[in-house]
């Protein structure tokens, strides 16, 4: 609401920002709220974003405006009531990660044995050139609600894996289970058990041994609908679950997708907590390389239909 009273300020004082300026969500928060900087429009756009393609001269002309005394007052209790909701929300999120250090891990991380390797001068030999090791991609946040500070290094610390590696799976996702159910999943004695406690698979309604309705159960499960959230997130994702969930939307549609998908990532979850392995996803390579085969034997038979004949290309 109070992002709205600050956009409905600024709709007043003639202030066509969505309107000159398309292409981007608007110009840096520094610029965007305070109202000081409304007052010199040049100065101003000198702030703006650097994913903003617009020039200079358009964002200085989209921060002219009718700027009256009420219409300023306004925007500046919006800016100051939206700088103290940030403040809390730092305060909360410093809160729980030194709630969060707190807690043991019921596993025990063993690092690696370092392996002493003797150079080849030593040995008598001749040196052999080693290539370049390629670092390994920090992961780019997934969530401009993600709390700022090293929570994958403590979130692996406490469930003994790191969680974040899954696809679709995000720092977020890992804290709602860390405060729904902790790291000790060995309750549910299969990982079908703690899917149908999700309520994330069907609940057949039989009478006589027949089977009258198909459908799954609603809930209100916080790390149910994390997973959910997880699930519609690998729409974009290149891997076999993000093949697998765009097969699945095709032909069961988005929500049957999603409720398949999520029941998968609660598998995995389960799998690695219980088991304290890493996520590996070469153990998918049989399926897409079998998902490959039908997609080029369905391309095969549309082209005999049409009159012609699949060749593959010459390396």
């Amino acid at each position: 609401m109070k992002k709205h009273k600050g956009a409905k300020a600024k709709s007043k004082a003639n202030h066509p920002m969505h309107v000159l300026q398309p292409d981007a969500a608007g110009v840096d928060k520094r610029s965007e709220h305070c109202p000081s900087h409304f007052e010199r429009p040049e100065g101003s756009a000198k702030l703006r974003d650097k994913r903003i393609h617009a020039a200079e001269s358009t964002i200085a002309k989209a921060l002219e405006g009718d700027w009256r005394k009420e219409h300023l007052f306004v925007l500046q209790k919006a800016w100051e009531n939206w700088t103290g909701v940030q403040k809390q929300i730092q305060d909360c999120d410093k809160e729980l990660s030194d709630y969060t250090r707190e807690l043991e891990s019921c596993t025990r991380v063993i690092k690696p044995v370092k392996l002493v390797q003797l150079k080849a001068e030593l040995l008598g030999a001749q040196p052999v050139k080693q290539p370049p090791v390629q670092k390994p991609k920090v992961r780019r946040k997934t969530s401009k609600n993600q709390p700022d500070g090293p929570w994958q290094a403590e979130l692996e610390r406490f469930f003994g894996v790191d969680l974040t590696v899954i696809p679709g799976v995000s720092v977020l996702t890992a804290l709602t289970l860390m405060t729904e159910l902790g790291n000790d999943l060995r309750g549910f004695k299969t990982e079908h058990h703690f899917a149908s406690w999700l309520c994330l698979c069907p609940d057949n309604e039989t009478s006589a041994s027949k089977v009258l309705r198909r459908r799954t159960r609603r809930s209100q499960n916080r790390l149910r609908q994390a997973l959910r959230m997880a699930a519609c997130s690998l729409h974009r994702e290149k891997s076999y679950l993000g093949d697998k969930y765009r097969r699945l939307r095709t032909r069961l549609g988005a929500p049957k997708a999603i409720t398949a998908m999520a029941h998968q990532l609660a598998r995995i979850i389960w799998t690695l907590l219980t088991r304290q392995i890493p996520f590996d996803l070469s153990v998918f390579a049989d399926h897409e390389k079998l998902n490959e085969q039908r997609r080029l034997k369905r391309l095969a038979a549309s082209a005999r239909q049409m009159g012609y004949q699949l060749t593959p290309i010459a390396a």
